[in-house]
C-alpha cells in the first residue's frame, strides 16, 4: 500500500486526544472497520494478528495457548517492521510480567519448566523470581506500582497504570511514524485502549484483571505451584 494511501485513511479518522479524558470513544468500531478496510488484504491480515496479541482482551476464556504462541512466533518472523517486532514483544512481556507479579503476591513460587509463558523474558523472569521486582524495575518502571496496587488489592489503580504504560508505549511509537502502517497500528491500539477505559467502573477491573491474568497463564498456570 503506498504511502500516500496510508495518509488518507489516517486523516480520515478523527484525532484521539487523551485517554482518560475520554468520555466515548472517538468512532465506533464498526465505522472504524469500514475506515480500515481500506487497506490492502495482507495489511488487513497483519493488523488483525497484531491485535489479537497485543489486546488481549479480545480472546475469549476458551483461547487456545499453543495457538497464540504459534501466533506470535509466526508474527514475529512475518512482520518487516522492527519497531512493530519491538512492540510486539514489549506488549507480550508486559502481560508475563504482570502474571507473575500477581502470582507471587499470592505467594507462588518459581515455575518449574523453563518454557512458561508468553515474550522475550520468560526464562529471565523464571531466573529472577525472588527478586521483588524481578529484575526488570528499570526496564519497566511501572512494576513498583503494581505491587504496591497488588498488595492493596487496588484493582482500579492497577487497570489505569497498565492502560497508560502501554499508551505512553505508543506514544513513542507515534513519534517514529506518522503516515504509514504502523501509524494505523497505533491509532487501532490506542482506539482500543479508550475503548477499555471509557467501559471500566471498579468491579469489572477487578474481575478483568484476574480473567486477563489467568488468560495470559493459561495452561502455563499449572507450572507455578501454589
Amino acid at each position: 500500500m503506498a504511502e500516500n494511501a496510508y495518509y488518507t485513511l489516517l486523516t480520515s479518522l478523527p484525532h484521539i486526544d487523551s485517554l482518560f479524558n475520554s468520555k466515548i470513544t472517538p468512532i465506533s468500531r464498526i465505522q472504524l472497520d469500514r475506515r480500515l478496510s481500506m487497506l490492502g488484504t495482507a495489511d488487513r491480515d497483519t493488523l488483525v494478528k497484531v491485535e489479537q496479541l497485543i489486546h488481549w482482551s479480545h480472546l475469549g476464556d476458551d483461547v487456545n495457548e499453543e495457538f497464540l504462541i504459534n501466533l506470535a512466533q509466526r508474527l514475529i518472523q512475518e512482520l518487516n517492521s522492527p519497531d512493530l517486532k519491538e512492540l510486539v514483544n514489549w506488549r507480550l512481556d508486559m502481560r508475563t510480567v504482570v502474571a507473575a507479579l500477581r502470582r507471587k503476591a499470592q505467594g507462588s513460587q518459581a515455575p518449574t519448566t523453563s518454557r512458561w509463558s508468553f515474550g522475550s523474558r520468560y526464562a529471565y523472569i523464571r531466573r529472577n523470581w525472588s527478586n521483588p521486582t524481578l529484575g526488570l524495575q528499570h526496564t519497566f518502571p511501572w512494576i513498583p506500582t503494581v505491587i504496591d496496587c497488588l498488595s492493596k488489592e487496588d484493582y482500579l489503580t492497577l487497570e489505569k497504570t497498565l492502560l497508560e504504560a502501554v499508551w505512553n508505549k505508543l506514544n513513542e511509537l507515534s513519534l517514529k511514524h506518522s503516515s504509514d502502517f504502523e501509524a494505523v497500528v497505533v491509532y487501532l491500539l490506542r482506539w482500543n485502549l479508550v475503548a477499555r477505559w471509557t467501559a471500566n467502573d471498579g468491579e469489572e477491573a477487578i474481575n478483568r484483571f484476574r480473567d486477563l491474568t489467568e488468560m495470559a497463564l493459561g495452561e502455563f498456570a499449572d507450572q507455578l505451584p501454589a
